[in-house]
């Protein structure tokens, strides 16, 4: 064979090798399959806590804790002010804020009436502005692109807003109770407290029953939160996101106060938020604190769900 023919032989060799007509002794073997690992739960771990960092460092979160904070701190120093005289604060009832009657008598109740008064709008509002802004804020941002490149994955990284939304939800409930329990001592006696029953219980079952009552106030939240966090996938947009959030928590709250839609109130989630008053009598009554939990489970079963199925099909382009 001359060294002309060689060339042609070599082209008709490369070619079989490509369209796979015939055996190439040059076809290197195939690679195996790599199999693609999720990402670990300490990956997970630290997704959640970068989520946390980031928003309790942002200016916003700081500025809500500090006015949850201050509610409690004009409500000592107002009845303060108001009894210094000799008279009484408020009215009697027991419940709700008529707590504000039993502050001079013991500083404890101050915690009570701190929560009472911010549950109906600071709160929920706090929460709302958080959660609305968890998915619409990134893609606002445009960083939510981003956070989907890393091995999150869309459920995880939804799981990880709402998660984060919940910690706020028992952050700030504690800042309230804490503010509250620091100014009553400065402010007020502590001691034995009488229950709405009149029984009387000791200081230390007192502070126990006044870190329950935070813990049930952080849960009746989370419908809440969750309701947030469906509104924070439909848009892009942080700013709309908290603020319809924000509007529906106020339209909510409106209808539970007109007479004739008595039959649907009970199904809004703002209906039972001050049933927390109960755990305050002798014995505890459970009725309305357990509506009050299964309906924020239902909430938080129908609008995550929502959110999951709005987020893991949206069209992810910012």
């Amino acid at each position: 064979m001359s060294r002309a023919e060689s060339p042609p032989k070599r082209d008709a060799e490369a070619a079989t090798a490509v369209t796979g007509t015939g055996p190439s002794p040059s076809r290197a073997p195939s690679p195996e399959p790599v199999a693609v690992r999720g990402p670990s739960p300490l990956w997970t771990l630290g997704l959640f806590r970068d989520e946390l960092v980031t928003t309790f460092r942002r200016w916003r979160t700081i500025a809500l804790l500090g006015v949850l904070a201050a509610v409690p701190v004009l409500i000592g120093i107002a009845v303060r002010v108001e009894t210094s005289g000799g008279s009484t604060a408020g009215g009697g009832g027991g419940e709700g804020p008529a707590f504000i009657a039993q502050i001079t008598n013991n500083g404890l109740f101050l915690v009570f009436t701190g929560l009472a008064a911010t549950l109906p709008f600071f709160l929920p509002m706090a929460i709302g502005v958080i959660a609305g802004d968890a998915i619409a804020g990134e893609a606002n941002a445009g960083t939510l692109r981003y956070l989907l490149v890393a091995p999150a994955g869309r459920t995880r990284l939804l799981l990880t807003k709402y998660a984060t939304t919940m910690t706020f939800c028992l952050v700030a409930t504690l800042v309230v109770a804490v503010s509250a329990f620091a100014v009553g001592a400065l402010l007020f006696p502590l001691g034995e407290l009488t229950t709405i029953s009149g029984t009387r219980i000791g200081f230390a079952e007192g502070l126990g029953r006044a870190l329950l009552i935070a813990l049930v106030v952080a849960a009746s939240l989370t419908g809440v939160a969750a309701l947030g966090l469906f509104v924070s996938t439909l848009t892009n947009s942080g700013i709309a996101a908290m603020a319809t959030t924000v509007g529906l928590l106020i339209t909510v709250q409106i209808l539970d106060q007109i007479p004739q839609l008595h039959a649907l109130q009970p199904y809004f989630f703002s209906h039972y938020w001050l049933s927390f008053a109960d755990l305050m009598r002798d014995p505890v009554y459970w009725d309305d604190l357990v509506r009050d939990l299964g309906l924020q489970g239902l909430y938080v079963a129908v609008f995550g769900s929502a959110a999951w199925a709005r987020f893991t099909t949206k069209d992810i382009t910012t």
